[in-house]
């Protein structure tokens, strides 16, 4: 199993693209709304310029994910006997992505999350069914549903672990089964928003 900390190719392959890990910010109620068209605007500089539009930086919490998602992911294998393997960056032409792990019998696909602030897992402890992250975890449900139209799979695993935890309580996994309807908005609304970046691009 390989650490699915993003390499700089796979950061490189990102910009200027809507990405899983943010296309939730399309998926307001409403539309797209300010931060969805803020963040449309940020991906075409990014065409434009060729870089991230915003500045790279490691705050604690991230470096705590990423000191932690190997054992996560080697503490998931232990507890479920299932096996998870590394993805490489996907891109269907709308959206980009790169899933922390495909499960061994390419049926499913895998989210880890492993939250700096404790109270966050005890949060996440709550959910037991995919309308609980959809609702308490927006962005972490679009993911999911992001990851599943990239890969053409129809099952997620979402998790989150936390190793200060009692063992019984250190990890939480959600089995999130694609909702068609759901799939169908978020292509909805990446299409719109394809159609908006590209105006912004032309009129330059």
């Amino acid at each position: 199993m390989q650490n699915t900390t993003l390499t700089k190719e796979q950061r490189e392959q990102r910009v200027g693209k809507f990405t899983g890990s943010e296309v939730h910010k399309l998926m307001g109620v409403k539309g797209f709304g300010k931060t969805g068209e803020t963040y449309i605007f940020e991906k075409a500089a990014e065409f434009l310029t060729g870089l991230p539009s915003k500045e790279e930086f490691t705050a604690t919490s991230t470096q705590w994910g990423i000191d932690h998602e190997l054992e996560a992911q080697m503490y998931f294998e232990s507890a479920t006997g299932l096996k998870v393997k590394s993805s490489e960056t996907l891109d269907n032409g709308f959206i980009a992505g790169t899933p922390d792990g495909i499960g061994l019998d390419a049926d499913w696909g895998f989210e880890i999350k492993c939250p700096f602030n404790s109270g966050n897992h005890l949060k996440n402890l709550s959910m037991s069914k995919a309308e609980d992250l959809q609702d308490l975890r927006t962005e972490y449900y679009w993911q999911c549903v992001s990851y599943m139209w990239l890969t053409g799979l129809k099952k997620w695993k979402f998790c989150s672990y936390d190793p200060r935890f009692k063992e019984e309580k250190r990890m939480l996994i959600l089995n999130i089964e694609l909702n068609e309807t759901h799939l169908t908005l978020l292509k909805q609304r990446v299409t719109e928003a394809k159609l908006l970046f590209n105006n912004i691009i032309s009129k330059l």
